[in-house]
């Protein structure tokens, strides 16, 4: 009998979740890294990880995800998101 142990990963789930009473949002990925014999799972774990709107789009690999990005991250919520980050900043400054 032959079998056939495969790893592979797939994006399995992709969240926009909105931020700060909705001025700006990110976008969660979770990977599924599966380990399989003959087709199938008999094993997995996931990865997860976040997108900010000032996210370097070319470190983006996978073709749903950038065009989910690119549709999501319009240049009102890039502004957005950097307003938000230099209130952070004054906040933190005038501790």
């Amino acid at each position: 009998m032959n079998m056939a142990i495969t790893k592979e990963t797939i994006t399995d789930k992709i969240e926009t979740v909105r931020v700060n009473n909705g001025s700006h949002y990110v976008i969660q990925i979770r990977e599924a890294i599966q380990i399989l014999e003959n087709g199938d799972i008999i094993s997995q774990k996931f990865h997860r990880y976040v997108l900010h709107p000032d996210t370097d789009v070319s470190t983006i690999s996978d073709p749903v995800i950038l065009a989910q990005f690119n549709a999501i991250m319009t240049d009102q919520i890039k502004a957005n998101y950097q307003n938000f980050l230099e209130a952070q900043n004054s906040e933190l400054g005038s501790e």
